[in-house]
């Protein structure tokens, strides 16, 4: 790899030998080339065993006499960092361009000279000049690459300059590897932005964090990192000044991925847009959080093809970031990140309830590190020899954040090492959460929510969440299940599996209270609804239900003296409820 002290102690080998040269300096879009020459330059200026130098970017100019005039206006002594004088001579160059020759000398005035007179006086100047020629790439459509590479060998050859020439090899490359032998003495290539990112980020702490990030994702292009730096500081901006290291480095962490997905999307797969990124990676999609995995999602109205693009997407976004992260979520601070990159704004509202319920906790943040680092140790085949103790302490804190297929894991991971004691304790506290978060859910709890990709071999909780859930359904019933079991039953003769055991839950007082309510169709049919829950299947015990009704009906004539006679009327007909009910 040609770091940047490598590449300035060549550059300076180089530039202090007497000889004229033409040099290369190329390397992949964005990894800061021009930035590594200015500031190669500022830094050596007075060090470089030449008197003048002249740095011309190609970009904007139109012919080859406009770019020798560039040269020799940009021209100054090595004894400045830049041309002090550049305002002045900028202002000279636009009175030049403003005078309208032909004109004048149409008028009868002559002058002795011309622009190009003035552009070859400037230019025959130039001599013994470190220069260089910026933006190869950008060469506009009115310049030939030969004109450029030609005007490169008359510098070094007959002016006796030392001319170093940036581009971008691959943008420029059919073009210039023509070139690469027959003008240039040397092609260095600068493939490390590290250098400059860590003067960007001038911070030591956070640096480790754009440091590791660098390494494994392999991104150099630094006008990417100086949008983070912008996103980072414009949300620091907002946040206390007591925020610890740890959650300014997590949220960081969160700014590079989420940056990455917005900028270049297609860098983690082809076809993926900022959207599904967010979409696939939200606390309300495929996450490792047990919240989404109880009952926040619907898989009624989803297809199998559709679960498993969901999925393929999912495992693609998680294949990339693996050597980065276990598993990237967007939830909390990153929802705000994703606010301010995609809508350039924050919610104040959930900034400060961030801030003021402190989500971001450091221990929660050091206990994420911790485990995707026991992660790496237990899959790479050589944990630590505290490896184990590491282990029960992390995953213990991770009940409640994981799906079950993952603390299956953790527990099994824990007998494997033969620490059955701490792996009943382990056990003991998932099974408590499990009871305390199917008691909390309201309503009846999916248990396909909560193996949404299935179980894995080694999962151990399935008997037990499904003998959970059947618990809390029972113990959750009230009047209204029931009530829409009898009219689903009386309108489309439907049953579900579970009826039964709803239905289990039965008494009068409940049976009385769906009698005489609102059954959502006309109150004449109110007698064939009453019939109808005497001929549902699932009652185990149609001989109670007949005497509640009965006694229910009894009630009524005590209650409203005018309904004797109809409900009398009604029973005769029956035979009280015995006969005549399919009518």
């Amino acid at each position: 790899m040609a770091n940047v002290e490598n590449l300035e102690k060549k550059l300076l080998d180089l530039i202090d030998t007497k000889s004229p040269f033409a040099i290369a300096l190329t390397g992949e879009w964005g990894v800061g080339k021009t930035r590594f020459w200015k500031s190669f330059y500022e830094k050596n200026h007075t060090n470089l065993g030449v008197n003048k130098y002249s740095y011309v970017s190609l970009f904007g100019i139109e012919s080859i006499e406009a770019l020798k005039f560039e040269i020799a206006l940009s021209t100054h002594e090595t004894t400045q960092k830049k041309d002090y004088l550049s305002g002045l001579k900028g202002i000279f160059k636009k009175s030049l361009e403003a005078i309208d020759l032909p004109k004048l000398e149409g008028t009868g005035v002559t002058l002795s000279l011309s622009k190009g007179m003035i552009s070859s006086a400037m230019t025959s100047l130039i001599g013994d000049t470190l220069i260089c020629i910026d933006d190869i790439e950008r060469l506009s459509k009115n310049l030939d690459i030969r004109d450029i590479m030609g005007l490169v060998n008359h510098l070094s050859l007959e002016k006796n300059c030392k001319v170093v020439v940036i581009l971008h090899d691959i943008k420029a490359n059919e073009q210039f590897q023509e070139y690469k032998e027959k003008v240039f003495d040397e092609v260095l290539i600068l493939d490390e932005s590290l250098t400059a990112i860590e003067k960007l980020v001038n911070d030591n702490n956070l640096f480790t964090t754009y440091k590791k990030f660098y390494q494994v994702i392999g991104i150099k292009n630094i006008r990417f990192y100086q949008r983070v730096i912008k996103t980072f500081n414009t949300l620091m901006n907002s946040l206390p000044d007591t925020l610890s290291l740890v959650s300014k480095q997590q949220i960081l962490d969160s700014i590079l991925i989420i940056r990455l997905a917005y900028d270049i999307p297609n860098l983690i797969y082809e076809g993926l847009t900022f959207d599904q990124f967010v979409k696939h990676c939200s606390q309300n999609a495929l996450a490792l959080s047990d919240d989404y995995f109880v009952g926040n999602i619907n898989k009624a109205n989803a297809s199998n093809e559709d679960n498993q693009l969901k999925k393929d997407i999912r495992f693609k976004i998680d294949d990339f970031f693996k050597p980065l992260t276990e598993r990237f979520l967007i939830r909390d601070w990153g929802e705000v990140i994703v606010s301010l990159v995609k809508d350039l704004s924050t919610d104040d509202d959930q900034t400060k309830f961030l801030i003021d319920s402190d989500i971001l906790t450091e221990a929660k943040i050091l206990n994420d590190r911790q485990h995707d680092q026991l992660l790496t140790e237990y899959h790479s085949l050589n944990p630590s020899k505290d490896f184990i103790e590491r282990w029960y302490k992390v995953v213990k804190d991770r009940i409640g954040r994981e799906n079950l297929n993952n603390l299956s894991f953790y527990y099994k991971v824990l007998q494997d090492y033969g620490k059955e004691e701490w792996a009943a304790s382990f056990d003991k506290k998932v099974r408590e959460h499990i009871v305390s978060k199917i008691n909390q859910h309201n309503g009846v709890t999916d248990l396909d929510s909560w193996y949404f990709f299935g179980r894995s071999d080694h999962e151990r909780y399935y008997d037990f969440v499904k003998n959970t859930i059947a618990v809390h359904e029972i113990n959750s019933i009230d009047k209204n299940s029931i009530k829409d079991i009898f009219q689903r039953y009386y309108q489309h003769k439907g049953c579900n599996d579970n009826d039964e055991m709803f239905l289990s839950k039965l008494d009068q007082e409940i049976l009385s209270e769906i009698i005489w309510s609102d059954t959502g169709f006309d109150s004449r049919e109110r007698k064939r609804f009453i019939l109808s829950i005497l001929l549902h299947p699932n009652l185990s015990n149609k001989a109670e239900v007949r005497q509640w009704i009965l006694n229910i009906l009894n009630d009524q004539i005590k209650y409203n003296p005018n309904s004797k006679v109809p409900i009398q009327d009604w029973l005769n007909y029956t035979n009280n409820l015995t006969e005549n009910l399919d009518k």
